[in-house]
């Protein structure tokens, strides 16, 4: 059995001014007993540490809505609201509450509570439609995180074989590809943004390498100090600058190009030149469109290895109305249709926010995924999608060390791991490869409120009509 895959967790707070979701006031009428400090399990109370006879200021990003400090107040001196600057985060995909749990787990590796219990969406568009099957959740040793079998989280970039053929000697015939194993079914996508500071992309990258993992980085913005890591950075290019680039692709593992329609018509001379300089595997990155099958399916036909598939980052088409969850189901049957399923690796990202939307996107059809946004949010950062799309980094972000930038991301991944293990042992399943396109394991809500309601609507519109 090889050793279990295991991410270093460390509480490691961040120095920049975070938007708490409730606001504690704590009245004049207080006597410091510090009987909030003792009742509050998610350390929101705290004595302070220039006075230990005082209770400090509540930190009130760690707190999640228990109201025990509330109750237990002797003096009734603790009052708590809501954040009006915290509501107004984010928007219709990305929900102030992600925010809070982003931050949290970045802050100390934990699976995430909630101190009232869930009180979420059960549906609502993309990921939030779709419910995973917890069938196996009472067997004991199928217990995530603390069960005695071994759950792989494993998964691979490349194609991989339908079957092996033998000679009449028993000698292997088969032409055996070249794959590259990444132990979390996540890569990182970073986009090419002026917001990114030399410390936080160093931070990215060498959180990657910490990770097993790797880092999407546009070829322009690596720089000199970040090519040391060039084991764990995929540089992204256009085919026509793959001979500017020689160096960044002799060092690198696995590349990136982007698509075009002239591409797909010179696939083997592209792949021919990459080649000629290394043993890269290419990824092809394509935009979710409407018809993005079509051009999927040509694309595997030439010879391409990995699809990389990016939406926007609320989930959508960047030209269409479907979310990334219908994108890559679409694609995933549409290659099982073609028989050519197993000839490509398809990474999806765009909306990718919470550890349960990794799961649900493999279990649509993806081999992996990326994400790049829920980085950001890690290291401070607010987005706001009303009126438009902004992103805001925290005051000073420049000045926080390359070290504890790159903690809160391992943190991060720490969190989501330890959550993908909890949901694939309370559905049974040992490795992440089986995951894929699994949807039997799932539960989609407009499935079933079609099946359920559909023909009864139906009858009621045709009355009216």
């Amino acid at each position: 059995m090889p050793k279990k895959y295991h991410i270093d967790i460390k509480p490691t707070p961040l120095n920049v001014k975070l938007i708490p979701k409730f606001k504690i006031t704590r009245g004049e009428n207080c006597i410091n007993c510090g009987k909030c400090t003792k009742v509050c399990i998610y350390e929101a109370h705290k004595r302070s540490e220039q006075d230990i006879r005082k209770i400090a200021d509540p930190y009130m990003v760690a707190c999640r809505n228990c109201f025990r400090c509330i109750q237990e107040c002797p003096r009734g001196a603790l009052a708590k609201g809501l954040e009006p600057d915290f509501q107004a985060l984010g928007g219709a995909y990305w929900k102030p509450d992600m925010f809070l749990s982003i931050w949290k787990q970045a802050e100390d590796g934990k699976v995430p509570v909630s101190g009232a219990g869930y009180r979420g969406p059960f549906t609502g568009p993309g990921f939030d439609g779709m419910w995973t099957d917890m069938s196996e959740i009472v067997r004991p040793t199928r217990d995530g995180i603390h069960g005695r079998e071994y759950i792989s989280t494993a998964v691979e970039l490349g194609r991989k074989l339908n079957h092996l053929e033998f000679d009449g000697s028993g000698a292997l015939v088969s032409k055996i590809f070249n794959v590259v194993d990444v132990p979390l079914p996540i890569v990182f996508d970073i986009p090419a943004s002026d917001l990114l500071t030399s410390n936080v992309k160093n931070a990215m990258v060498t959180a990657a390498e910490a990770l097993g993992s790797f880092a999407i980085f546009p070829s322009a913005e690596i720089s000199p100090d970040m090519q040391r890591h060039m084991q764990h950075i995929i540089p992204l290019m256009t085919p026509d600058s793959i001979g500017a680039n020689t160096a960044l692709i002799q060092s690198a593992r696995v590349i990136a190009l982007e698509y075009s329609g002239a591409l797909l018509e010179n696939f083997a001379a592209v792949r021919r030149s990459v080649r000629n300089i290394s043993s890269a595997l290419v990824i092809v990155r394509i935009n979710a469109a409407t018809g993005v099958e079509d051009t999927i399916v040509q694309l595997t036909k030439a010879g391409v290895e990995i699809i990389h598939i990016a939406a926007d980052y609320c989930g959508m088409e960047v030209q269409g109305e479907r979310y990334i969850k219908d994108v890559i189901r679409a694609v995933h049957l549409r290659l099982i249709d073609e028989r050519m399923r197993d000839e490509i690796s398809i990474i999806a990202s765009g909306g990718i926010g919470m550890a349960e939307h990794v799961p649900k996107a493999l279990l649509c059809g993806a081999d992996l995924t990326a994400i790049g946004l829920p980085l950001l949010i890690a290291l401070g950062a607010f987005v706001y999608q009303q009126p438009a799309r902004k992103i805001v980094m925290p005051e000073g972000i420049e000045k926080i060390p390359v070290g504890i930038a790159r903690q809160r991301i391992v943190n991060l991944m720490g969190a989501w791991h330890s959550q993908l293990l909890e949901v694939m042992g309370a559905m049974g399943i040992r490795e992440a490869r089986r995951l894929r396109g699994e949807t039997g394991r799932a539960i989609f809500f407009d499935e079933i409120d079609r099946e359920t309601f559909g023909k009864l609507f139906q009858k009621q519109e045709s009355a009216n009509v």
